[in-house]
């Protein structure tokens, strides 16, 4: 199977939803069960990005030290 770059896979949300509704359909039980199961395990790991990536903008570089010495 060829890779394809990240940005390409990219779709609108609508236009997801109907290609994973599309494959389901074509899915016994169990693996849609597993199907699914790796979907939530997916979103998981996005939120965990993203909160990731929250907490990284919100800590702020250390201020510098003032010197108190009078020159």
């Amino acid at each position: 199977m060829k890779q394809q770059n990240f940005d390409t896979m990219r779709l609108p949300t609508k236009q997801l939803i109907n290609k994973i509704e599309n494959l389901s359909h074509g899915l016994t039980p169990d693996q849609l069960a597993s199907f699914l199961d790796i979907i939530d395990a997916m979103t998981a790991l996005v939120e965990e990005a993203g909160e990731f990536k929250e907490e990284k903008k919100v800590k702020s570089p250390p201020a510098p030290a003032i010197s108190s010495a009078v020159h």
